[in-house]
């Protein structure tokens, strides 16, 4: 039985603002675990410019860690504003 994006999606709103998060995630590494060959060749184009900054010096990274933080924190802000 096939439910329409709109069930689903007001479905998933009510779920906890944690839980949401995890989904969103869960789907985002899900699509690109299917992966696109030109998607994925322009990401390794656009991972290996960004290595050539930072190993120039006009650059400098990140923790993962960090970086997800304030994925969850602007999701955060974005649902905040929503209601």
């Amino acid at each position: 039985m096939s439910r329409d994006l709109a069930t689903i999606a007001e479905e998933a709103l009510k779920l906890p603002q944690n839980e949401q998060l995890k989904l969103a995630r869960t789907l985002l590494e899900k699509n690109e675990a299917s992966g696109d060959q030109q998607a994925n060749a322009a990401w390794e184009q656009e991972i290996e410019r960004r290595i050539q900054l930072i190993d120039a010096g006009l650059a400098k990274g990140r923790p993962f860690s960090d970086v997800l933080r304030d994925i969850d924190r602007q999701f955060a802000n974005d649902a905040d504003r929503s209601r």
